[in-house]
């Protein structure tokens, strides 16, 4: 496996390891509100965050991830709770 696009910034998130022993995790590069979802076994999932140089998205990140979804979502900002 090679590094995606070497010198950019990888975030990562994991949203679930579940029974069978996938993690479920969002992978962003450059900007944290532009990510695809994954699912990979665990072994691969830690290769992966190894050769990929990653950070895990810290709690203002997740909070700009998560004001992205609501206006991906809903297209306004109105829906905030």
């Amino acid at each position: 496996m090679n590094e995606l696009m070497p010198g950019n910034k990888k975030f990562i998130k994991v949203e679930n390891i579940n029974s069978n022993g996938f993690v479920e995790f969002i992978f962003a590069i450059d900007y944290v509100t532009t990510n695809v979802e994954f699912i990979l076994p665990y072994k691969a999932f830690i290769e992966f965050c190894q050769i990929n140089k990653v950070s895990f998205v810290n709690e203002d990140e997740e909070e700009e991830m998560k004001n992205d979804d609501i206006l991906w979502k809903y297209g306004t900002e109105e829906f905030r709770n």
